[in-house]
């Protein structure tokens, strides 16, 4: 990696408390309409429970029952269950602290890694996708679920069939592409955003090309390593989760009654 790659790439630490091991607040569950990463759910003054990022509201038509809710996204897999999330977090650090130290460690390789490392999922938004990066989150999306918002110019209109024509090859990987014939230039997504978990993060200017990454390692691309769970998070609800929810089809509330829950719920 040149020096001058330094300046533009940067690993963000946090300090460390051990005590703070034992209450680690990892990411709990997603909202359905954004997708928001939420440590908690919260409930207004109504007593419903509802997304803090997008104000939808969870409705239901009986008495409240917490298991109610519980069993509504387990049941859309709205849970984030990461398996050993200290250990989790370990590798995942490794990556960053590579992509910052290792002069031989090229942030695609650290990028690659994360995708690899995944358990639950992966969110990136971007101004175009490259053929490359496409096939990466396809990989990734063999093992986790992989959303993505990608902005499209008018000479990147090939990956509009590419997306909906073969999603059988990869189900769990679902991008909305935001096309420039259909949005006014200045109301485009502009964002540069990869979010491993909700527990690392790549952001900067550098989009989701094999150029631009390459670019980032010699400096001639900003590129920045977030390590911190609740800056992750923040990034993740600001940057990914407005514009997910703007093309959402979900309205202002959801509603969750006995039907559209498990049968041994409804029991």
């Amino acid at each position: 990696m040149a020096p001058e790659a330094i300046k533009n790439i940067a690993f963000v630490p946090s300090s460390l408390d051990i005590i703070s091991l034992l209450t680690l607040q990892k990411p709990q569950a997603h909202c359905q309409k954004c997708l928001a990463v939420l440590p908690r759910m919260r409930r207004n003054q109504k007593r419903q429970i509802y997304c803090p990022v997008c104000q939808v509201q969870y409705v239901t038509y009986s008495n409240f029952q917490i298991e109610q809710f519980q069993s509504y996204f387990r049941n859309q897999s709205l849970y984030i269950e990461i398996k050993d999330p200290i250990e989790h977090c370990k590798h995942l650090a490794m990556i960053a602290s590579n992509v910052m130290h290792s002069p031989d460690y090229p942030p695609l390789q650290g990028l690659l890694q994360a995708l690899s490392q995944a358990q639950c999922f992966v969110h990136v938004t971007s101004w175009g996708l490259s053929h490359q990066f496409l096939g990466f989150l396809k990989m990734a999306a063999q093992r986790v679920k992989v959303r993505g918002i990608v902005s499209l110019p008018p000479d990147q209109a090939w990956l509009l069939p590419e997306l909906e024509c073969y999603r059988n090859e990869a189900p769990n990987l679902e991008i909305k592409a935001v096309c420039a014939s259909s949005h006014r230039w200045d109301e485009l997504p502009h964002q540069k955003l990869v979010v491993i978990d909700g527990l690392l993060a790549f952001k900067g200017s550098a989009n989701l090309t094999q150029t631009a990454w390459r670019k980032a390692e010699k400096g001639l691309d900003e590129l920045e390593v977030i390590t911190d769970v609740e800056k992750v998070i923040n990034l993740h609800n600001r940057y990914f989760s407005p514009v997910w929810a703007d093309l959402s089809e979900y309205g202002d509330a959801i509603a969750i009654s006995m039907d559209n829950l498990p049968d041994d719920t409804a029991a």
